[in-house]
């Protein structure tokens, strides 16, 4: 029996789980991955070291921010770079030390958390959640929050028959995403991308580029780079050497210097299209399930943080209630 069952280990679940945990809750988070983090993703190849989902954080609203400057100050995140060259915004861009994946790494902290764990269903039975895993697992909890992307989290509530109010699958439903390739190039000396370490093309096909040692991340040079979303759909399910190849093509003349090797990663759920007007959804009191996320009043790095908290701020008042 779990008290608080987060299911999903990215930024809006860990965020969520921490200040539950902090004020005392039972509190257990699982994820159908490896590790925690989500889109904060970062790995190792051949020695290069890469950013390859999220590559940066902003922070407007006041609360991101303390969270901002509590990682700043204990050398989990630093200033990046302020506005895009050319551009007159001047906002602050934030990354993880040493990659965005530390973000995570550092709310999980203390958490209790269960990793490559894959919810299949979750199903009302006698005024509790009956969780079941892939492996066959079984658990039962008081509380669900809900953070994978929504399409996922409609698939756990559907398999199980939760019942939907007709304006709660209509705005679920909304919350579609945009694909991303993103690949993971090893080159074979520096790249001509100018300090800091971003390039954001004019191009149909490629969105961004990222020098993963101008940025600080890798001490070998590699660049991160994500293809359009048009591209994406298009080219998602093929051969990942065609891919790749395709897109070495497409950003040969922006590097400046061939790729050696490289990999290819796959988002299908990598940017909300379309937002709710809500922070998170309340599905339904006693026993409790919540659904939060990016897609939730604000997408990105920060939108994903204040989701989790205000879902887990809800939480706390149910229970201050009863």
């Amino acid at each position: 029996m779990v008290d608080i069952l987060v299911i999903g280990a990215g930024l809006a679940g860990l965020s969520a789980g921490k200040k539950l945990a902090d004020k005392g809750y039972q509190v257990l988070v699982v994820d159908k991955g490896k590790s925690v983090g989500g889109r904060l993703a970062s790995r190792s190849l051949e020695s290069a070291s890469f950013d390859y989902g999220a590559q940066f954080m902003t922070a407007k609203d006041p609360r991101f921010l303390d969270q901002v400057n509590i990682w700043v100050s204990n050398g989990t995140a630093e200033l990046w770079f302020r506005g895009y060259p050319g551009r007159s915004e001047n906002y602050k861009r934030w990354r993880g030390v040493p990659n965005m994946k530390e973000l995570a790494r550092s709310l999980a902290g203390a958490l209790n958390i269960n990793t490559a764990r894959h919810v299949l269903r979750i199903t009302l039975q006698q005024g509790l959640w009956r969780v079941d895993f892939k492996d066959g697992s079984v658990i039962c909890a008081n509380n669900i929050l809900l953070t994978p992307p929504v399409p996922q989290s409609l698939e756990i509530i559907d398999r199980g028959n939760t019942k939907l109010s007709q304006d709660q699958r209509f705005r679920l439903q909304k919350l579609t995403y945009d694909p991303c390739i993103a690949m993971l190039a090893l080159l074979e000396g520096p790249s001509k991308i100018i300090s800091p370490g971003i390039l954001i093309p004019n191009s149909d096909d490629i969105d961004w580029i990222s020098d993963n040692m101008k940025k600080g991340v890798s001490q070998i040079p590699s660049v991160t780079i994500h293809a359009s979303s048009d591209f994406s759909k298009t080219h998602f399910n093929e051969d990942s050497d065609e891919v790749g190849r395709k897109i070495i093509k497409l950003s040969k003349s922006m590097l400046g210097v061939a790729v050696k090797h490289f990999a290819i990663h796959r988002w299908r759920y990598s940017k909300p299209k379309y937002v709710d007007a809500e922070r998170f959804m309340l599905i339904q009191n006693n026993p409790t399930l919540i659904i939060a996320g990016d897609a939730f009043a604000g997408p990105r790095v920060e939108g994903a943080f204040l989701s989790g908290c205000s879902a887990a701020e809800a939480l706390i008042a149910h229970f201050e209630q009863y």
